[in-house]
């Protein structure tokens, strides 16, 4: 699906129980209020993401998330007031920093949505806090598959049980499926 082609109102069906997602409104963010988030995300990612000046535009669903289109393009999760990349976005820009990294037996569960649990952890930024986003990649190519938010410190993320990364989104949710019209 085109995303120039979305339109308020606008009801797209998939195969996810029968229910689809409709957009509520689409409206463009003013220079001052994209300028502002783009500062919010580079101090978030500690990085030098530069995307020019683009044209930003909010997607509405009407429930949390939210989807900032950059050019056209979904790279921005707009979560409760609070930004970050969406997996597009990260698979996108690739940052180095927010990121746990998880085993391959981890994979299919996070690709279902399924919580970060401590065993599954191989690796992580230590300068993560409890409340930030992360970018939640897989071992072997580094590759992220989900956006999340730490509930525990990066230093205290690798152990033996609990949940330590609540999924907000991820490849193949309704987000996912809706912006790259997989089924």
């Amino acid at each position: 699906m085109y995303i120039d082609s979305l339109k308020p109102g606008l009801n797209v069906f998939k195969s996810i129980g029968g229910r689809g997602i409709r957009i509520k409104a689409r409206y463009f963010l003013k220079k001052k209020e994209a300028k502002k988030l783009m500062i919010e995300l580079k101090e978030k990612l500690e990085s030098s993401i530069d995307l020019g000046q683009p044209k930003m535009e909010v997607i509405d669903f009407g429930e949390p998330p939210r989807i900032v289109l950059v050019d056209n393009e979904p790279l921005i999760i707009d979560y409760d007031g609070r930004y970050f990349l969406t997996v597009l976005g990260a698979l996108r820009y690739r940052p180095k920093s927010k990121r746990v990294v998880v085993d391959k037996g981890a994979i299919p569960y996070v690709m279902n949505g399924a919580d970060i649990m401590r065993p599954g952890i191989v690796e992580v930024d230590e300068n993560i806090c409890k409340d930030d986003f992360v970018i939640v990649v897989e071992e072997e190519k580094q590759t992220p598959i989900a956006i999340g938010i730490a509930l525990d410190d990066g230093k205290n993320m690798k152990g033996d049980k609990g949940k330590v990364v609540k999924s907000i989104h991820y490849v193949g949710d309704k987000l996912w499926k809706f912006f790259t019209g997989t089924k």
